[in-house]
């Protein structure tokens, strides 16, 4: 059988590739495959649940094809033929099972979906050297040192890749890459985001970092920012070398750090931001990702949650779900939890956070020979683990990012200019006082990077 999947694949690659504007109808193929299969099988069902394309994209697409998908010698005909030869030698649930097996043969070829990875190289008028050494050794970044060494040359052509068409407005980025590292590793993260989301990017602002126009025509204003360590505390590139905390410390010092980063940029929004008329009349979006500590990843999105809603998860009592209305801070100073339950914080229309932008994200978006170790939702499945080598571990430049709304926002953030499926949606309903989780199955969690 896998004979004839393999077979047929290429057959159908041959038979698009032949066709004017060959991507948009291997596109337009897969659209009306998903949209006959969504009532099929279970099998099928969560097959189709790990091509990352929103149902809302594929339903009604039988309605919209043209010849040269369905004409007489159009891909869809061809796999139709197929799929009759199987039905009569076998039976029809295995010929679905074939039929959308080789459905996504076909997605992973164009790099569609799931598979998308966008290998886009823009040219900057004063491109980014981040690998051309301005800061004398001893001052650079243990993380900027690890990927020096000839092995990681792969790395070093991704985050070049992340970087192109980024421009230095006060020609400090790269020495601040060098030298601190985590929050320009962030920038460049979210500067890769920004362009898989066909946003446009205005440089003639000066601040915030990010000024962009959306494919639905909206501007958008995003400040990013990280979590450090404190000045006391033990780095996060020390992971190999120091017990973790306990999980109610650990916790409570991914809260406290993440209040720090968020407080900062809020109050720096009144004294900086505000005055400029483009961040005064749109949406203002804090984007922060935790570096603050050694395993900082393993968090997932428990301190964001705490931080943002007042809400977390006992897990010495069933996992059930209690109030954290506080951090404590060095041990002995309160701070109070739950941004997004009143209207203090309603300047800032959303935050977008992710634990999955890491040197792990770029490595996977390489060749190197690693094991990754990830955990996957799923509504019904609950967390599905799966530990597969680098080659065979797919996962998008999106895949992880959370993106939480501000219920009390003065300029609401449109949820379109996120509605990717792989980014996961909060939204916080003030009055019961519950989070509705909009995430996708087979959608990220958490990846570690082996070997």
């Amino acid at each position: 059988m896998q004979e004839l999947i393999d077979n047929t694949v290429q057959k159908l690659i041959k038979i698009i590739d032949s066709k004017p504007n060959s991507l948009k109808v291997a596109r337009q193929f897969i659209l009306e495959e998903l949209d006959a299969a969504k009532g099929g099988t279970l099998f099928v069902i969560d097959r189709i649940q790990r091509f990352y394309i929103n149902e809302s994209e594929y339903r009604g697409a039988m309605d919209n094809s043209w010849y040269d998908v369905d004409g007489h010698d159009g891909p869809q005909q061809f796999l139709l033929s197929v799929c009759v030869f199987i039905a009569q030698k076998s039976n029809m649930e295995t010929m679905a099972a074939v039929r959308i097996t080789v459905v996504e043969y076909v997605l992973k070829h164009y790099n569609l979906g799931r598979y998308y990875l966008n290998s886009e190289v823009r040219i900057a008028i004063k491109p980014l050297a981040l690998f051309d050494l301005v800061v004398e050794e001893k001052k650079l970044h243990s993380n900027f040192k690890y990927l020096l060494s000839d092995e990681y040359e792969p790395v070093r052509t991704v985050l070049n890749r992340w970087a192109s068409g980024f421009e230095d407005r006060d020609n400090k980025f790269n020495r601040e890459f060098q030298e601190t590292f985590n929050s320009s590793f962030w920038e460049l993260y979210l500067f890769q985001c920004f362009k898989d989301l066909d946003m446009r990017f205005d440089f003639s602002q000066a601040s915030p970092d990010f000024t962009l126009e959306t494919a639905c025509g909206n501007l958008l204003n995003i400040e990013a920012v990280t979590s450090n360590h404190a000045q006391d505390s033990t780095p996060e590139w020390c992971s190999a070398d120091v017990e973790v905390l306990d999980n109610t410390e650990f916790l409570s010092f991914s809260c406290v750090r993440l209040l720090n980063a968020i407080s900062y940029k809020s109050k720096k929004y009144f004294s900086t931001y505000v005055q400029h008329d483009h961040v005064r009349e749109n949406p203002f979006v804090i984007a922060v990702a935790p570096y603050e500590q050694p395993m900082f990843f393993i968090q997932n999105n428990e301190a964001i949650i705490r931080v943002l809603y007042a809400q977390g998860v006992d897990k010495e009592n069933d996992f059930v779900e209690v109030v954290v209305s506080k951090a404590i801070k060095n041990k002995k100073t309160p701070l109070e939890l739950g941004l997004f339950t009143n209207d203090k914080y309603k300047h800032i229309s959303a935050i977008i956070f992710s634990t999955t932008a890491t040197l792990g994200k770029v490595i996977t978006q390489t060749s190197l020979k690693r094991d990754i170790r990830s955990s996957w939702y799923h509504p019904e499945k609950g967390l599905v683990m799966e530990l597969r080598d680098n080659a065979m571990h797919f996962e998008t430049h999106l895949d992880g990012l959370q993106v939480h709304h501000n219920p009390f926002a003065e300029k609401k953030l449109p949820l379109e200019e996120f509605d990717n499926y792989e980014i996961t949606h909060y939204f916080y309903d003030p009055e019961t006082k519950t989070i509705d989780v909009q995430q996708k199955p087979y959608t990220l969690i958490s990846r570690n990077v082996w070997g």
